[in-house]
């Protein structure tokens, strides 16, 4: 017999394993392991980290309510320190036809200063236009 190896479940090891699930497109592993990893998180930090990763996973099964509700529990004052979280939300918010407030996230992101996703940002505000009020 071997020896038991004991090993002790921590946020990075449930997000490891769900990026590894998604990146293999097996969705319903990733979200239960970044659910997992979420509950485990001990820093405001990885679990808004953790909480946008579960928010691109449910938008790629196409649960985009879920998505946003998830990046809801983010309080808004974590927007200046963690811009992102406002891009994911406009593309969110996209998919399920809210455009005014997808255009006004999308915009608050992009005057953040943040260039993460700056080019997605961009091209996500120019197809907000063609298809909405130019009085956003």
């Amino acid at each position: 017999m071997g020896d038991l190896v004991t090993i002790r479940p921590t946020c990075e090891f449930y997000f490891d394993r769900g990026m590894q699930a998604f990146e293999r497109f097996q969705y319903t592993k990733a979200l239960n392991c970044l659910q997992q990893a979420k509950t485990l998180a001990k820093t405001k930090d990885d679990y808004i980290f953790v909480i946008c990763q579960l928010a691109i996973c449910l938008e790629s099964v196409g649960q985009y309510q879920n998505a946003v509700a998830a990046l809801e529990e983010i309080p808004v004052a974590n927007y200046q320190s963690h811009p992102e979280i406002q891009y994911f939300l406009a593309t969110a918010y996209a998919f399920l036809d809210q455009m005014q407030a997808s255009f006004q996230l999308a915009t608050a992101y992009l005057q953040s200063g943040d260039l993460d996703f700056a080019t997605e940002a961009t091209d996500l505000l120019q197809e907000l236009k063609k298809t909405s009020p130019s009085n956003w």
